[in-house]
């Protein structure tokens, strides 16, 4: 999605009138869509837990995704592999029923992100920033301390309680999450400075930092799991960063 610089943002907004409809509502509300979509990847990629399987089972969570994309008209098209993918997972749980379908996801969730043993995927940003000539990055390295720091500025903390490193792949989406809702929540209130202001802290996190690696972790995701849950996830995280990171064509204002 292109995104128009500050003072042409504040210029439609200015013209528009009262935040509670035109623009800035409308603007509140792809906030929301976008934000949904950084909520089902945070989970997604989390502990699996027989919420997610239910939802995926009974189509909410396909759903939501395909409402989340509707502000993007026939470039919602984007979408479409993932969401194909993640309608044949649910279909695969419905035939084997949730308990067992939560034991298979549980076995490759450890599989690919947590272990025992060496993981299939790299989770970690410093993983894929901080290595050396070699190949070889050293966890908790300069990513690492750069994320924290962008938390630290915004008062977020991430699924501190996880006690996950800060560069995380699901803490990093949660921080977009949260800035998502954040902006979301401001232009709501009239207070286009905020929001405007949220816009380019997302838009710089996710440009400079979460933006360089997250393709990749998708990647990696997609070309060694073995269920159809995990690649309709990676598929999802590629299609919503090639929105985001502006590669799809469609203006985030209105």
């Amino acid at each position: 999605m292109t995104r128009p610089d500050e003072e042409a943002a504040a210029s439609k907004l200015a013209a528009a009138g009262p935040p509670s409809g035109g623009p800035a509502a409308r603007l509140a509300d792809v906030c929301a869509r976008r934000a949904a979509v950084y909520e089902v990847l945070t989970y997604g990629f989390n502990e699996p837990t027989v919420g997610l399987v239910e939802a995926l089972a009974d189509g909410q969570m396909t759903a939501m995704l395909k409402e989340a994309a509707a502000w993007l008209g026939a470039d919602a098209d984007v979408y479409a592999a993932a969401l194909d993918s993640l309608s044949g997972a649910a279909a695969s749980i419905a035939t084997q029923g949730a308990a067992a379908a939560l034991g298979d996801v549980q076995v490759e969730h450890a599989r690919l992100f947590t272990g025992p043993g060496r993981t299939a995927v790299k989770c970690y940003a410093s993983e894929y920033l901080d290595a050396d000539q070699s190949g070889k990055a050293r966890l908790n390295g300069p990513a690492a301390l750069f994320a924290a720091a962008a938390y630290e500025a915004e008062g977020a903390t991430p699924v501190g309680s996880r006690g996950e490193l800060p560069d995380h792949a699901t803490v990093e989406l949660e921080f977009l999450y949260h800035l998502c809702r954040r902006e979301e929540q401001a232009w709501a209130a009239g207070d286009q400075s905020e929001a405007l202001r949220l816009r380019r802290t997302l838009d710089t996190f996710l440009r400079t930092h979460a933006g360089a690696w997250l393709p990749a972790f998708a990647e990696e995701v997609r070309t060694s799991t073995r269920l159809a849950f995990y690649s309709g996830m990676a598929e999802l995280l590629s299609a919503h960063l090639t929105v985001e990171l502006g590669e799809a064509g469609h203006s985030w204002i209105a």
